[in-house]
């Protein structure tokens, strides 16, 4: 670990150093390019793009060019959806390089900086998961528009008239369920990429503070 690392060198000097050096040493690491954790946290950014860009162009596309285009919509839909998350990972991206930078002014800002990357992570874990429902939803209202039932059938299924698996109402509770499951994955998935390194930073700042 960097930290422990870092109290071994500086219990083997033989001039213990300031306590300006600390906070330069520890800015020195959290700011280190190759191992740190922000360069952890940007190798995790540009994975999780190359990721979408993969799922998400070929389903549009999908979208775009079958079924005559009658569910082109759906497209639209996942289209919006990637813009959404290329302002998202632009705008951490950029915050990431800003941390990165080894002579700008320093700790009260790198504190800033924390707080505004944990705001971030925060809105991925809700938005994946909201975006969840809201995409079932939309795609089922279209689905049902673009290809309606039989004249006479009613929008949502009678159980009197249809199996129990046909009704409209009861895909809410398996919806239900997988969106809270998608909640837990989405935190146990951003706190893998994103939440160790970011609590990492956090560890180093307090230590700067306990000088």
């Amino acid at each position: 670990m960097e930290l422990d690392s870092l109290k071994y060198i500086w219990q083997t000097l033989e001039v213990p150093p300031t306590g300006e050096d600390n906070h330069r040493q520890i800015l020195a690491l959290i700011q280190k390019r190759s191992a740190g954790p922000l360069a952890k946290m940007r190798r995790n950014l540009y994975m999780e793009v190359a990721l979408i860009i993969a799922l998400y162009i070929p389903s549009i596309l999908l979208y775009f060019l079958l079924f005559q285009g009658r569910l082109a919509g759906i497209g639209w839909l996942f289209f919006g959806i990637l813009l959404l998350f290329t302002g998202y990972f632009y705008r951490k991206n950029r915050l990431l390089k800003e941390m990165q930078c080894v002579g700008c002014r320093v700790r009260s800002n790198l504190q800033r900086q924390v707080r505004t990357l944990t705001k971030y992570t925060r809105f991925y874990i809700l938005t994946g998961t909201l975006l969840i429902p809201f995409m079932a939803l939309c795609s089922y209202l279209i689905v049902r528009w673009k290809y309606p039932p039989a004249p006479g059938a009613a929008l949502f299924h009678q159980l009197s008239r249809s199996p129990w698996w046909q009704n409209s109402l009861f895909l809410l509770i398996p919806l239900a369920l997988i969106t809270v499951g998608i909640y837990y994955a989405n935190v146990w998935y951003v706190g893998k990429l994103y939440g160790r390194h970011i609590k990492k930073l956090q560890d180093l700042l307090r230590e700067m503070d306990g000088d």
